[in-house]
């Protein structure tokens, strides 16, 4: 049977209603394939042979009081799994970092998604960089005084940290904000970590996408629009779902980015686009393919094992 290690964040904390890791659990649970789940933490390597405390896992879609079966945690060789599903949410932390090193490590024949070294070398905000005629007005920086100057010359700016996901701490501010230097300090106090100014797009509540990239060629394209009176679009952050496609200057966004997927190799990815821009490149743990499905798209897990044993 062909086996399947899903490195992840705790089951206990997964909500299954919305949550891409247990869709693909689930997707190859049904077609026969053994899968396993372990903790980033209990990821070792010893004498070059690199093991994790792993237990079986069955997902059960329609037991949301009990939707997995676990089996006891026994320490395995993780060469000896065919696939490797790097999925545990961001931040993209030190440990997170180190494990990708781990992983690179492990030999042809164990295949890992996405590919670790595409892992570290595409952090989901700065690797947009790569194209900035694509982006909007874009600074990152822990300089209080460049935020500020950007700012003036910018407008109306979206602040961000740098490494959190889901719409966290993002604020929309001004130069003439009251708020505006209590707003930088607070991001700047989170972490060691430079924060994200960029260009306000009012278009947002009209123009906010994911876009499921798979082997570099758009899967799916999920439409998000920000609740009443926000500016956030994101699912986590109150944003509704609805299905959606691309304009043509989106299409070409799309092929000018997959291509550049595709060399990186990175399998599975989210793009976000806002006002037909390129914001993220999301290929940490790519979500929102649930609520893709659920909306009339397409089956993105369905898709993604099909492309993995085609």
């Amino acid at each position: 049977m062909t086996k399947i290690a899903v490195q992840m964040d705790p089951p206990k904390k997964i909500n299954i209603k919305g949550d891409t890791t247990f869709a693909l659990m689930a997707e190859a649970n049904s077609r026969g394939l053994e899968v396993s789940e372990y903790q980033p933490s209990s990821l070792a390597i010893e004498n070059g042979k690199i093991t994790a405390l792993l237990r079986t896992a069955k997902v059960h879609p329609d037991r949301p009081e009990a939707p997995f079966t676990l089996g006891e945690p026994n320490r395995k060789p993780l060469k000896d799994f065919a696939v490797v599903l790097i999925r545990q949410d961001p931040p993209f932390d030190m440990a997170y970092y180190s494990n990708t090193y781990l992983l690179e490590l492990l030999p042809p024949t164990t295949r890992v998604l996405n590919n670790p070294r595409a892992i570290r070398n595409t952090p989901e905000k700065l690797s947009a960089f790569n194209f900035p005629h694509l982006m909007a007005s874009t600074l990152i920086s822990h300089d209080r005084e460049h935020i500020a100057e950007f700012t003036r010359r910018t407008g109306e700016v979206v602040l961000k940290p740098l490494s959190l996901f889901g719409g966290e701490m993002i604020v929309r501010s001004n130069i003439d904000d009251p708020q505006f230097s209590s707003h930088v300090d607070t991001l700047l106090a989170h972490s060691a970590e430079p924060i994200v100014a960029q260009e306000f797009l009012p278009n947002v509540k009209d123009t906010d996408k994911r876009v499921m990239m798979l082997e570099g060629v758009v899967a799916g394209v999920l439409g998000r629009i920000p609740a009443e009176g926000k500016f956030v679009a994101n699912i986590h952050s109150g944003g509704r779902p609805v299905l959606s496609s691309l304009t043509p200057r989106e299409e070409q966004v799309c092929r000018e980015v997959g291509t550049k997927l595709k060399e990186w190799d990175v399998f599975f990815a989210g793009l976000d686009l806002i006002d037909e821009r390129l914001s993220e490149i999301n290929v940490t743990s790519p979500t929102l393919t649930v609520e893709l499905k659920a909306v009339g798209g397409p089956d993105i897990p369905k898709l993604f094992w099909d492309k993995v044993f085609d």
